[in-house]
Parts: C-alpha cells; structure tokens; sequence
C-alpha cells in the first residue's frame, strides 16, 4: 500500500457526523494518523474521547483481553507482592501450609491484570506487539523514502492511557532493538524514530520509554498510579519518560480526595488516573488555548526555545508566569478554575468513578455547577464557547459512573 496512512486516517479512522461535517477542527489539521493503543473499551467511551477532542477521528488497537470472572488467582515473587500490597491490590490474602511450607493465597481483580503485567514484566501478547511494530516500521519506511514529505502523508501518532502505555514502550523498544541487531546506528535509529512517530501518554505506569519517539506525557500530580509506577517530571531516579520527553501536569479537581486514607483497590479508586473526566480535558484545554492542530506541533512548542529572548531577570520572579513549556501558554489558574469547568462543559461528570463510597453530593462539591463553568470558559475563549463545547460533545441525561 503507496499511502498506509491516509488509509489508516480516512478509512479505518472513527469519524463522527461532526468531523464529517467539518472537514478538519479547532484541534485537528487531517495532518496526522492518530491510532488510541487501549485496553478494550466501549464505543460510547471511544466516541466521547473524539467529541472532547472537537471530534477528531481516531482509530483504535486494542490491547488486553476481556475476562468473564471478577477475581482470578495469581502467583508473584516477594517484590511483586510487596508493590501490590502498597497499592492496595492483592485482597482476600490467605495464609496455607502444606507439605511443612507456608505460603500465602491473593486474589486480584480482572480489571487489574494489566498491572500485573506492567510490575512483574515487560512482556506483552506477541500479536499486539507486531501489530505496533508493523505501524512503527510503515512509520519509519516512509520518512527513509520521502524525509520531506512531500507526498503530504499523514504522521504517526499512537496514543495510550494507563497500563497500555507499557505495551507501546514494549513494542517500540523491541523495534528498536530490531534495527540495531541489523548494524545500523543508534543515533540513526533514533532520529528516525523522532521524525517517525509522536507518543501521547495518559496517566502512564511505565517508566521504560526508549529514546527516539517525540514522547508527551499527561499525568495528574495527584494520581497515586502513575506517582507509584509511571513517568513524570518529579521522578526522584530519572523520569523514564524517553530523551526530550515533554510533560505536562495538573492538580485534579479531585486532588481533596485523602489519598492516605483511601485505599487505591484498582485503576479506578482515584479520579485523577480518569481518562474521561480529566486527563483528556486537560490535553484539551492546552490544545484549544494555543490553537494547536496536531500531536506533533504541540510537542514542538513545548520544546521550542527561543533564541533570541535573552532576559535581564530570572522568570521565577515574574509575578505572572504564563509560560513554562516553551511557546505553549499555560495559564495559572488552569487547574483550579479552567479544568474543572471544562469536565462539567464536556460531561465528563457522567464518567466519574464512584467506586461505591461517594455520592453525587460529593462530586457536585469538587466542580463548578453551570453558572460558574460558563463564566470561566467565556472569560478564557470568548462568547457562546460552553454551549459549543456541550454541541459537540452531545451531553446526555444519563450519569455513567463507574
């Protein structure tokens, strides 16, 4: 096939009546081929993604399988069980002694296998990973064969949350490890893989991203997961995140939930690690505040340095300090006021997870109610912006909590 991509983009792409309408939007050029590497998920949370992203098409690999029991039993080293533990994952633990030894019984949710695979190894399905390593080399055959691009291919953006971020770091290494088995240079390998492929991250628990790809990594501050086993930019022994990594970070409307006292049971026992009701808002905000189009050009800017600026005074002493990612303006009041009023905008309330102990009265106490939202956003992008936002998005009645 002359043109994956454009296949990739207009064919296999998810496109919602709005983008077939609109032919491009406020956050997206047609410029890219952007793939979603997820756990299974349903149509309406792939559809609702899009409508946040002001309908952006995306097409989706699935990574993982589906189980048909809540609880399974499962054997780990001491190490393994001891990061569990911390989280709060292995319940219902069982002391047996048998044949003069004692050993002791855990069960784990279904729902948090994939941690299991991201703690105890690196290791992934063999038919996911050729699957990404087929992308990634159609990827980098095409910037070998046209460095320019002059036949206007689409770029390959592969986007993953959570676990799944480990199965693309996975599957990109292997490719790596590939080329340089076959003699090439690594500093070739790499500038391929850079020119090739943009990585965007959501809430990560991987902390072995290879150099190469133009990595973007969307985390919470007050996300247990990804603090305990993820890259970010506060990681205490290197970031893990890739060379030239761009990370970007926010407090959750959430972050008064008392992390110390909550136990973290699964992926879904703190709203920060949210991919509906937060993460995606906040990718959202800084794309539509600085009118970016594409993956690549938002990592771009955040990189970007300016030659020419040279300043008689440290930044930190501003009184108001709007940039801190290159060109990109990220403005102070972000996640207090702009975050919070673009979750209730989009209807990301309706995919909070209640994990069974919170009410509605709670949720309604962390976001603005109606009012307050649209004075925020108004303010920031100008008038009747909250009633496009919720045309996009197609807010329903329904709460979907989880």
């Amino acid at each position: 096939m002359n043109r994956p991509f454009t296949f990739l983009r207009d064919s296999l792409s998810y496109h919602s009546d709005g983008s077939e309408n609109k032919r491009g939007g406020m956050m997206y050029d047609g410029s890219e081929a952007v793939v979603w590497c997820s756990l299974p998920r349903s149509d309406e949370d792939f559809k609702f993604c899009s409508s946040v992203m002001d309908d952006m098409p995306f097409s989706q690999l699935d990574l993982g399988v589906d189980h048909d029991e809540d609880y399974v039993d499962v054997e780990l080293d001491v190490e393994s069980i001891s990061k569990l533990v911390s989280q709060s994952v292995l319940c219902d633990e069982q002391e047996i002694n048998e044949d003069g030894k004692t050993s002791r019984k855990y069960k784990i949710k279904t729902d948090d296998l994939n941690v299991i695979q991201t703690i105890v190894s690196e290791e992934v399905l063999e038919y996911e990973q050729q699957a990404l390593i087929k992308l990634i080399d159609a990827a980098v055959e095409l910037v070998r064969k046209d460095p320019l691009n002059e036949s206007n291919e689409p770029h390959l953006v592969l986007l993953a949350h959570c676990v799944s971020s480990s199965v693309v770091a996975s599957a990109i290494s292997s490719w790596k490890e590939q080329q340089l088995q076959n003699q090439q240079s690594p500093q070739r390998v790499e500038d391929l893989l850079h020119q090739a492929l943009t990585v965007v991250t959501f809430g990560n628990s991987c902390r072995s991203f290879c150099d190469g790809p133009a990595y973007i990594h969307i985390s919470m501050f007050d996300d247990p997961w990804t603090n305990a086993f993820g890259a970010h930019s506060g990681n205490e022994e290197g970031s893990g995140g890739g060379r030239n990594a761009v990370y970007f970070h926010a407090y959750s409307p959430y972050d008064d939930e008392d992390t110390n006292e909550t136990q973290h049971t699964n992926l879904k026992s703190h709203n920060a690690h949210n991919l509906n009701s937060c993460l995606i808002q906040y990718l959202c905000l800084i794309m539509r505040i600085n009118g970016i189009q594409s993956f690549r050009a938002l990592y771009d800017s955040a990189r970007f340095v300016d030659p020419t600026a040279i300043l008689d005074i440290n930044p930190k002493h501003f009184a108001v300090n709007y940039s801190n990612h290159g060109e990109l303006v990220i403005p102070p009041r972000i996640d207090d006021e702009l975050l919070p009023a673009m979750i209730f905008a989009t209807g990301g309330d309706q995919w909070l997870w209640d994990n069974g102990d919170e009410t509605q009265t709670d949720f309604d106490e962390v976001l603005p109610d109606e009012i307050e939202a649209r004075s925020h956003l108004e303010e920031s992008f100008g008038y009747s912006v909250f009633e496009e936002i919720q045309e996009t998005c197609c807010r329903q009645k329904v709460i979907k909590r989880y």
